[in-house]
């Protein structure tokens, strides 16, 4: 039954409470598939919360509506791909061996490499949020909310692409039941659940469906080189690298799309 492993996908993604069962490996599996459906809740949301940002500070919006999105963001997530891109920082920044960087990613605490990465993605993302344009020349439809919407989707469909892709770099963990046991049949269905939320935004919300393409290659481009360089450097992924290279696509992506490429295209 699909409702399980889609519930599951929310209750290790995000805060919202899932009733149930305690996660087993086979359900967290199914779990993969349904990634992007979590980062579909999590878009709406902060579209959610711009709108009312708009209209409860009307002469402070932009930074006001920025810094209530990335704070809203952190809490849906439980803060848990920060982690992920703090730890990796540690490991990949500050070590040099294989083991170095494993034992490193399983340490709690947090060094400079990985608090400089943090302060960084974050001012990056605050930014970009900034600079979003509300609307795109000659379409009707708000750019800003269609991002917004789906720089999560694309976010998490790089982690399951990056479970189903590539090996898990330990002999056990967190990750280790959804990276070592999802197939192409959990990508496939991430896939399609991520290109339909895609495609609401830039086609139904922002008649710009040439943007799917460009933000498709750009995920999955991404994906496929951190994936590979991981593999290199210590054998996979693990869960905090997924959840490191899902954060840097996202970054990667509000920049791209607060730019002027997508005017010039």
């Amino acid at each position: 039954m699909r409702v399980i492993p889609a519930l599951e996908a929310f209750r290790f993604l995000s805060v919202v409470p899932v009733p149930g069962r305690p996660v087993t490996d086979d359900r967290l599996v199914g779990a993969v598939a349904f990634f992007p459906l979590v980062g579909a809740a999590l878009g709406g949301l902060l579209v959610l919360i711009d709108w009312l940002a708009g209209r409860a500070f009307p002469g402070a919006y932009d930074p006001m509506a920025a810094a209530l999105i990335i704070a809203a963001y952190a809490i849906f997530t439980r803060g848990l791909h920060y982690d992920g891109l703090m730890d990796t920082a540690d490991a990949f920044l500050g070590a040099g061996s294989r083991e170095d960087r494993l034992r490193i990613m399983k340490d709690s605490r947090v060094g400079a490499f990985g608090v400089m990465s943090l302060v960084v993605l974050l001012a990056v993302e605050f930014a970009s949020i900034l600079a979003l344009p509300d609307y795109l020349a000659n379409t009707n439809g708000r750019l800003r909310w269609a991002a917004l919407l789906c720089f999560p989707i694309l976010g998490r469909l790089v982690m399951s692409y990056l479970c189903v892709r590539f090996p898990y770099a330990r002999d056990d963990g967190t990750g280790s039941a959804m990276v070592v046991n999802a197939g192409w049949k959990e990508l496939v269905l991430a896939s399609a659940i991520a290109l339909a939320g895609v495609s609401c935004s830039f086609v139904f919300m922002v008649r710009a469906p040439w943007l799917i393409a460009l933000l498709l290659l750009l995920s999955f481009g991404a994906a496929e080189a951190a994936g590979r360089f991981f593999s290199w450097s210590i054998g996979g992924v693990t869960g905090d690298t997924v959840g490191a290279t899902a954060m840097v696509v996202e970054c990667i992506l509000l920049v791209v799309l607060a730019s002027r490429l997508p005017e010039l295209l």
